[in-house]
């Protein structure tokens, strides 16, 4: 074996925006790589059963961009050639806030994509299919991980093929892309390794897709429009988005008993409903293509994995430890952070005699980062609905009422307003708004620096 390998095989379970880039990670370090999808991959940019809601409109964040081209060298090219659009997020994403005009328009310098789930999956499958030791085996459902005699690790992926055959594949490095960790969770308890703690948000949202083409005078002013909930508390809220084929998404999206219809005419109604009129405006007279679609997201999960003695080899990646509320658009490049962040520890132990030792405890405790930027964000608007089943902080109601002071302030500030967007973009952490200099902006009151010298 080539010094440079960490060893013969990696398996990659789930081909999706979870397990693709750690595929494409993975590559370098592993003569072999297998990623097990269960779906049949689609040649084109088609949605698969395995995406339930890939009919939906999705959002590639800045940072998630920026991951994706750490991975994938020129990966802006790569989006351009399969047709996405190009988005400044400062000029060309509108979040209308009830009660207060829209941002103003300017140049941030945040710039990413808008296109369809699909056509990014196909963007990045294509290009981890470049390396030429990454196999794909679609139609296989992996059923279990089998571990080592002594149970301190994993040794393979069981999987049953379409004919129904069960068939086991031997790996060194196992990432677990499946989506909701049964898998690793099965497997932890096979091997009696402590279970790991979960927080909960229960939402109970569901959202509500249609595809339009709308008329050129009534084409919405942005690429994207957001329509946010009319106050805290309240959930009506709305998208129209731009797609590749020229068409829009129009999505509506509400919580418990107040979910968006399935019925055209019922749809347009709801959307006239939001606390502003840009979706109904964009939809109201346009031409909609298919039926709509709905999608029903109960709760974000987050799992606290003991990573002492977390078993070698394991993995788990994206939604297997974290699953977010699908309505801020942050899965997909949440999950490309904790790629990069696999690919750093991997650099660092490069030189290491036994590098996969302590790397699965040492990934899980670097992604808690990634992991609370976005947590935070959605916890903040998810909790301050009355109906929310969770734990709130204490101060919950000041964390509100600060959020809306600063989406006030970045009307006048533009560097408020870009720092705003560059956390939403998951650029910068939350903590950046808390920063004294945007408080005292915020306040108009000096703010004691707690660290200051006496």
């Amino acid at each position: 074996m080539s010094n440079r390998y960490f060893g013969n095989r990696a398996v990659v379970i789930g081909a999706g925006m979870g397990g693709l880039p750690a595929a494409q990670v993975l590559a370098s370090y592993f003569k072999e790589v297998v990623v097990l999808e269960r779906d049949i991959l689609p040649t084109d940019a088609t949605p698969r059963p395995g995406v339930p809601q890939g009919k939906h409109p999705h959002g590639l964040l800045a940072g998630g961009l920026k991951a994706l081209s750490d991975l994938f060298p020129d990966f802006s090219s790569t989006l351009v050639q399969a047709g996405a659009y190009s988005l400044d997020s400062g000029r060309e994403v509108c979040h209308e806030y009830p009660g207060q005009e829209p941002l103003p328009i300017r140049s941030l310098g945040v710039a990413t994509f808008t296109m369809t789930r699909p056509l990014l999956e196909l963007a990045v499958r294509r290009r981890v299919q470049e390396n030429a030791n990454v196999v794909f085996r679609d139609g296989c459902r992996v059923v279990a991980l089998g571990a080592t005699p002594d149970g301190n690790a994993v040794a393979s992926a069981i999987y049953k093929t379409l004919s129904g055959e069960l068939e086991v594949l031997p790996a060194d490095l196992i990432v677990d892309a499946s989506g909701r960790g049964k898998l690793t969770l099965d497997f932890l308890k096979y091997i009696g390794h402590p279970m790991p703690e979960e927080t909960v948000i229960g939402v109970d949202f569901g959202y509500s897709t249609a595809v339009y083409t709308i008329p050129p005078d009534a084409t919405p002013a942005r690429k994207v429009m957001i329509t946010m909930p009319r106050a805290p508390g309240e959930s009506r809220t709305g998208i129209v988005l731009l797609r590749e084929d020229g068409k829009w998404f129009a999505a509506l999206g509400g919580r418990g008993a107040d979910t968006p219809p399935a019925d055209s005419a019922a749809f347009t109604a709801y959307a006239a409903s939001l606390p502003t009129s840009s979706v109904y405006d964009a939809i109201k007279y346009a031409t909609q293509h298919g039926g709509i679609e709905r999608f029903a997201f109960p709760e974000s999960r987050r799992l606290h994995f003991s990573t002492d003695n977390f078993p070698r080899g394991l993995i788990p990646i994206a939604d297997s430890v974290c699953r977010f509320n699908p309505v801020y658009g942050q899965g997909m490049s949440a999950a490309a952070q904790e790629a990069v962040v696999l690919r750093d520890l991997l650099e660092a132990h490069a030189g290491d005699a036994d590098p996969l030792a302590a790397l699965s405890g040492e990934f899980l405790s670097a992604i808690d980062s990634i992991i609370e930027n976005p947590w935070s964000l959605a916890a903040l608007p998810d909790l301050a609905y009355p109906d929310a089943r969770g734990k709130r902080p204490p101060n919950l109601e000041k964390l509100i009422e600060h959020h809306m002071a600063i989406t006030k302030a970045a009307h006048h500030d533009p560097d408020i307003h870009k720092q705003l967007i560059e956390v939403l973009n998951l650029l910068k952490p939350v903590s950046a708004l808390q920063a004294i200099e945007i408080v005292e902006k915020v306040t108009g009151e000096e703010v004691q620096n707690p660290t200051a010298s006496a």
